[in-house]
């Protein structure tokens, strides 16, 4: 069961107040969670999939589950998309995980009823022989939304909807943001004001990149890779997208000199670029080759600075289009690997919580609901 958005504060706060960062790191990870279907077999899971059905999953903290799944050496799959030979090939396969460190927060994913022990009154307890999940028919749009391909959104429209989303999560977490804030810039004795404007320009930076996430998908090859044609609305998601370049790692270099140019030579700009980059996966290092952001076509860098002032007016005194297109350059003359910052370094809590806001809002604009802490 979801945690309120009350019980969230009263754990995070007690958590933050502790200053342990072993500690917050334990309580954000236990917050994450996977969906689990548990099923009677491989086979006739992908047959109902196939057929339009969607499995109904139990919502289990991440940590939990790779926990189980280590001690109990449980046999898990997940959902992956075939290439399509014809339309009457299977569009949906389960693939097995090969080692617990695979599994990623925020995904789904399925595990056999004879080893799950699940019931519908205890729910799922990992001990033994149980029942499955069922599955519930859905249509074709919701069943690509569902399996991890999206609604199909312009750039335009998931940057914006990514935005709304994250504009909620930052009011839940700028208590928290604020509590670290006075903690961290101690030494410098700022006033009440002083942090205030600290913390809202640190909230603005995360939301400006928090819209630019997706990036790399200007690009021009993965622009081609899901169909769009030149004059027509840039895509960010579409259902008919097979096997697509990769696009998070651009988000690092573009959005450290973005928010450089904006604020200034701060190193928490770089911790922000660095967590957004890492929205799909942890394992992202922001490392990007030389002259590999060719972009969409030549109106890439005018669409950039009119969204940038539009969506973020307090911005009307920069010269947008000048700093999109230095960003563009810099961005492609590559970037190195860079790695998170430690436990004890004091920006982690920043690192951690704009990868948490980042993540769920491209989530929940993907799949049009609220997950990161829904009121009951």
């Amino acid at each position: 069961m979801p945690l309120t958005i009350s019980e969230a504060i009263g754990i995070f706060e007690r958590t933050f107040r502790v200053r342990d960062p072993n500690e917050i790191e334990r309580v954000l990870r236990e917050n994450l969670n996977v969906q689990v279907a548990v099923i009677e077999s491989k086979e006739s899971a992908e047959n109902k999939i196939n057929e339009g059905y969607y499995p109904l999953t139990v919502r289990v903290p991440y940590w939990i589950f790779v926990s189980k799944v280590k001690e109990k050496k449980l046999n898990v799959y997940s959902l992956e998309q075939e290439n399509i030979i014809s339309e009457e090939s299977k569009k949906w396969k389960l693939e097995e995980i090969h080692s617990h460190s695979e599994i990623l927060p925020s995904r789904t994913y399925f595990i056999l009823k004879n080893e799950a022990g699940y019931y519908p009154d205890l729910g799922l307890t990992f001990e033994g022989d149980g029942e499955v999940t069922s599955f519930e028919k859905i249509g074709e749009g919701e069943k690509a939304e569902k399996f991890g391909v999206g609604r199909e959104q312009t750039w335009e429209e998931h940057a914006v909807g990514a935005l709304d989303r994250a504009n909620r999560m930052l009011e839940i977490y700028k208590l928290f943001l604020t509590d670290w804030a006075k903690n961290v810039f101690s030494a410098q004795k700022l006033k009440e004001e002083q942090i205030k404007e600290t913390v809202d320009a640190i909230i603005l930076a995360i939301k400006i990149a928090v819209f630019f996430h997706d990036i790399g998908k200007l690009r021009k090859k993965w622009q081609e890779a899901v169909g769009w044609n030149k004059g027509r609305p840039y895509i960010a998601r579409s259902a008919n997208k097979h096997k697509v370049p990769f696009h998070a790692p651009y988000a690092y270099p573009f959005l450290k000199t973005l928010l450089r140019n904006i604020f200034g030579e701060f190193r928490f700009l770089d911790i922000i670029a660095l967590a957004v980059a890492k929205h799909h996966s942890l394992e992202v290092t922001g490392a990007v080759k030389e002259n590999d952001f060719q972009l969409a076509d030549d109106k890439v860098v005018e669409f950039l600075s009119d969204l940038l002032l539009k969506t973020f007016p307090e911005l009307n005194e920069i010269e947008a289009k000048r700093i999109i297109q230095n960003t563009i350059d810099a961005t492609n003359k590559g970037s190195l690997i860079d790695e998170p910052p430690s436990l004890s370094d004091d920006f982690y809590f920043l690192y951690v919580m704009t990868n948490r806001v980042v993540k769920f809002a491209d989530w929940e604009d993907a799949g049009d609901e609220v997950i990161e802490l829904p009121e009951r």
